[in-house]
C-alpha cells in the first residue's frame, strides 16, 4: 500500500498532510508514504521531523503582479511537473493526496498524466486556486468548513489535526511550561512565518501589562526574532517568553487557555480540537481575503473574536488579557461544537 502527499509552503498546508499521513500509519503501520514538495517551503524541514519520506521539486507561486518571479512562475512549475512525474512513475502510489500549496500544482498534473487517482483536501473557507483549478480531475473533494459548499463541491469532514494536538495532556504541558494553576496562559501567534504587526502591538504592551497571573507564549517567527529583541532591549517579564518557531505546537497548545493568532485555517482547526478561545486578528493581505472569511466562521459561531489588523493595538491587547466583554468558559464550548476531530480518520476511510 502507497501513498503520496503532496504538501508544501506554510505550515497550514504541511501539518494537515502529516495529520493524514500519521492516520494511515496508525491503521496500516506497513503501508508507504512519500510527501512531495518544494525545495523553498517549510516542508523539507517539518516532514522530515515528522519522520516521512520526502522529495523536492520545483515549484512557484502564480503571481497576479508583473514581476520576474511572475513570469518565470510557469516555466519553473513545468519543471516541476516533469520531477514530480519522474517520482511518481517511479513510486507508483495508489492515491495522490493534495492539502494544497503552490507545489500541489505540478504534482497534481502529473498524478493526472500517470493515470493515478487524486484526493483534494481544502483548509480554508475560500478555496485556493489550485485546488478550484483541479476539483474536476479529483476522485474525492474533503472540505474543512460548511461554508465552502457555496464555493466548491466536496464533503465536508474538517481539517485534519495532528494526534499529538488532540491527545496530550494538558496538566503535563502546563507543568513542562511552567504555568502554575492559577496563571492564565495565553499564546501569541502569528502564523507559520510569523507576523510584525502582531508582534510590535504585543512588545507595545507588555509594559502596560500589570497583572501577575498571567503566563505569555509569544511566538515570533524566525525573521523576526533579532527585531523583536532590539524592541525588548534590556526588559525582562517573568511572565512573558518569546520564542522563534515552536515545533512542539502541541505541548503550547495544550497548555493554553487563549490564543491571540493570525486566522489560518490549521491553526483554527488545532485550537478547535483542544477547545481553546480564539482572539483572531486576520492578515489583511491574505489571498482574496480567505482569513477573513476563515475568522467570521469563528466568531459566529461564538468560539472566538475578531480584531481587526488596523485596530490592533496596545490597550485591544490589554482588553482581551484582562478578558475583558471575553466569557472563555462559553467560548470553549462553542469550540467543540464546531470542531472535527476525526477529520483525518474520515478521510482515510474514504480513499481506503
Amino acid at each position: 500500500m502507497k501513498f503520496a502527499i503532496v504538501s508544501g509552503g506554510t505550515g497550514g498546508h504541511i501539518y494537515p498532510g502529516i495529520a493524514i499521513a500519521e492516520e494511515i500509519k496508525r491503521r496500516y503501520p506497513q503501508a508507504e508514504i512519500l510527501f512531495l514538495g518544494s525545495e523553498d517551503g517549510l516542508e523539507k524541514d517539518l516532514i522530515s521531523r515528522a519522520g516521512y519520506a520526502i522529495e523536492l521539486i520545483r515549484a512557484r507561486a502564480l503571481l497576479r503582479t508583473l514581476s520576474y518571479k511572475a513570469i518565470s512562475a510557469p516555466f519553473i512549475s513545468m519543471i516541476g511537473y516533469f520531477q514530480a512525474r519522474s517520482i511518481l512513475k517511479r513510486f507508483f502510489p495508489q492515491a495522490l493526496i493534495s492539502t494544497g500549496g503552490y507545489v500541489s500544482l505540478p504534482a497534481v498534473l502529473a498524478a493526472k498524466t500517470c493515470s493515478i487517482p487524486i484526493y483534494i483536501h481544502e483548509q480554508n473557507v475560500l478555496p485556493g486556486f489550485t485546488n478550484r483549478l483541479f476539483r474536476k480531475w479529483a476522485k474525492k473533494v474533503f472540505l474543512s468548513f460548511e461554508a465552502s459548499a457555496q464555493f466548491m463541491q466536496g464533503t465536508v469532514v474538517g481539517n485534519p489535526v495532528r494526534r499529538e494536538i488532540i491527545v496530550l495532556d494538558r496538566e503535563k504541558a502546563r507543568a513542562n511550561l511552567g504555568v502554575a494553576n492559577h496563571e492564565m496562559a495565553v499564546t501569541v501567534i502569528g502564523g507559520s512565518q510569523g507576523s510584525r504587526r502582531i508582534n510590535e502591538v504585543m512588545v507595545s504592551a507588555l509594559s502596560l501589562i500589570g497583572q501577575n497571573h498571567l503566563k505569555i507564549l509569544h511566538v515570533v517567527g524566525t525573521r523576526d526574532i533579532a527585531l523583536v529583541d532590539k524592541w525588548l532591549g534590556n526588559r525582562k517579564y517573568p511572565f512573558y517568553q518569546r520564542i522563534g518557531y515552536v515545533y512542539n505546537m502541541a505541548e503550547a497548545l495544550a497548555a493554553s487557555d487563549l490564543v491571540i493568532s493570525r486566522a489560518g485555517a490549521t491553526a483554527i482547526a488545532e485550537f478547535l480540537a483542544r477547545g481553546i478561545p480564539m482572539v483572531l486578528v486576520p492578515f489583511p493581505f491574505s489571498a482574496e481575503g480567505h482569513q477573513e472569511l476563515n475568522a467570521k466562521v469563528v466568531a459566529e459561531a461564538g468560539a472566538g473574536i475578531i480584531i481587526k489588523d488596523a485596530d490592533l493595538t496596545a490597550h485591544k491587547i490589554i482588553s482581551v488579557l484582562e478578558r475583558k466583554h471575553l466569557d472563555l468558559n462559553k467560548m470553549r464550548i462553542n469550540c467543540s461544537k464546531l470542531a472535527r476531530p476525526n477529520a483525518a480518520e474520515d478521510i482515510v476511510n474514504a480513499i481506503v
